[in-house]
């Protein structure tokens, strides 16, 4: 894994200056897109670091806007974010309370304390059969990983 304190440069006092004027940016990107600040803001805030240093080492790029610059960085460091736990729930398996057994139609949380049907059984037969098909659905846009969830698999 890379280690982004060896890899940064320091600022230089003009960068810094700039940085100080344009740092609203970051706080209007993560606003827009309704994420929170605490959670989203070290996800964001090392691109538009390296955005600011390019922006003032590049002559090529000071022909755009910096919040142009800016954004794009950004929404880089964002889908990067959310590509990377994508992959890291995709072996994730989430058996829910609600999941219906196909053979009595009861649910998981239905028949919990009923002692006539063998829970154990049912689950590790669940678990023990390959994912052939699984859908993440995002309930609310870009929260943690603690709450997505599968769809129930075709019968």
């Amino acid at each position: 894994m890379k280690d982004k304190t060896k890899q940064a440069k320091m600022l230089t006092e003009r960068q810094e200056q700039f940085l100080a004027e344009h740092h609203y940016l970051v706080e209007n990107f993560l606003r827009y897109r309704n994420l929170p600040m605490d959670e989203f803001y070290d996800v964001v805030i090392f691109r538009f670091l390296r955005a600011v240093q390019q922006y003032d080492e590049r002559e090529d790029l000071q022909q755009y806007a910096f919040s142009t610059i800016a954004n794009n960085a950004m929404r880089s460091a964002l889908s990067n974010h959310f590509a990377k736990e994508k992959r890291r729930n995709k072996k994730v398996q989430i058996l829910s309370l609600d999941y219906q057994f196909k053979d009595s139609g009861l649910t998981l949380g239905d028949v919990i304390e009923d002692e006539s049907v063998n829970v154990c059984e049912s689950v590790c037969e669940k678990l023990s059969r390959p994912i052939t098909r699984k859908r993440l659905l995002h309930r609310t846009p870009y929260k943690s990983a603690n709450i997505y969830a599968f769809e129930k698999e075709a019968a």
